[in-house]
């Protein structure tokens, strides 16, 4: 089976799929028109974290920071007892990080002068 593109309303289209100039054809999405506008500047915190039991306790804390506008990516580790985490600084502030952690029922702090 061969499959012909042709143009519709401007896009390529290729066995039902529309492509955007320059974008890969991956499932996933990576490379897709989406991710190539420009990221908005961006920061990184980490949080020091205590009472994490078990390493499911990651999810949890994982979940929650991303739900937060503004975190673009949360990283948590169990073994270290951190987070790192990417924001938008004019959408949230480390302390509303430390805070949505802690609603959670852990302990979490921002180093000394954050």
């Amino acid at each position: 089976m061969s499959l012909k593109p042709y143009v519709s309303a401007g896009f390529l289209v290729l066995g039902g799929l529309a492509v955007v100039e320059g974008a890969r054809l991956c499932p996933c999405g990576a490379g897709s028109a989406r991710a190539q506008t420009p990221a908005v500047a961006s920061r990184t915190a980490a949080l020091h974290i205590e009472g994490m039991d078990c390493p499911a306790c990651t999810t949890a804390i994982r979940i929650a920071l991303k739900k937060l506008d503004g975190v673009q990516d949360a990283r948590v580790s169990y073994a270290n007892k951190e987070a790192v985490v990417e924001y938008a600084p004019g959408k949230v502030t480390p302390q509303q990080l430390a805070d949505a952690v802690n609603q959670l029922g852990y302990k979490a702090s921002l180093p000394k002068g954050s």
